[in-house]
């Protein structure tokens, strides 16, 4: 049995045994509960933040005058409609992960068993062997000090997941700062000239776009670093 496959059945076995006196194990559970627990604050800060996407886009649809010459919805009406929809969606698509974050935290052993399997495969002899051996030596103990070779993996981790998290919030707002400015000067003229179909109005199609689709994805990135920065411990743990 390989220190990965003895790792994996010690927490196995510590599970479903129901046992709360372990010292190791509990630290897990509770850096385990905190992961999850910090989503919740930060991603309802981001879906208020939808909610009011959705909110202002849709008083801007209802403005908005809804034809032009041609009997076509202006530019104007068909933004503030597809951000009302993109809205709307990001609404419920945060609402369904704080609720399952929200279940973890009120029940973190069965969260936990399911992730025992993210537990990466380590050949004999390389360190993250040594880190898995160093777990199941701490699990089997009675003590609830980090052992000095996982305390290394967290703080190698929280080098630059910590700095990670840090950039990317400030990337975040710019980048969201720059979606405001652009979205808005693009409708400001489309309300003196409904915009062309050519190449530059292609282009800048897929500027505004990219800018949403970046927004989003540095919004994952916020989340992600900050709960990794703030529950290190089962994250090293899982990810080694």
């Amino acid at each position: 049995m390989t220190d990965t496959d003895t790792l994996r059945a010690t927490l196995d076995d510590l599970l479903r045994s129901g046992t709360t006196s372990n010292p190791a194990l509990n630290r897990l559970l509770d850096d385990y509960t905190s992961f999850h627990l910090v989503l919740v604050p930060v991603g309802s800060l981001f879906m208020l933040g939808f909610v009011a996407l959705t909110v202002v886009s849709w008083r801007g649809f209802r403005r908005a005058t809804t034809r032009t010459s041609s009997r076509r919805w202006t530019f104007e009406k068909r933004t503030w409609l597809s951000l009302t929809g993109l809205g709307g969606i990001l609404v419920t698509l945060s609402a369904v992960v704080i609720a399952a974050n929200v279940s973890n935290v009120l029940d973190p052993r069965r969260g936990f068993a399911g992730s025992i399997g993210m537990i990466g495969t380590a050949r004999v002899g390389t360190p993250t062997a040594s880190l898995h051996q160093s777990f199941t030596m701490w699990l089997q103990s009675d003590s609830s000090a980090t052992p000095p070779l996982v305390q290394r993996a967290i703080d190698d981790r929280l080098a630059w997941q910590q700095p990670k998290a840090l950039i990317s919030t400030v990337l975040f707002f710019v980048c969201v700062w720059l979606c405001v400015r652009i979205w808005r000067a693009l409708i400001i003229k489309s309300r003196l000239s409904e915009p062309e179909r050519n190449l530059r109005t292609v282009g800048l199609s897929f500027a505004r776009w990219g800018l949403v689709a970046a927004s989003f994805l540095l919004m994952l990135m916020v989340i992600g670093n900050t709960q990794a920065s703030l529950a290190p411990l089962a994250l090293t743990l899982f990810n080694t």
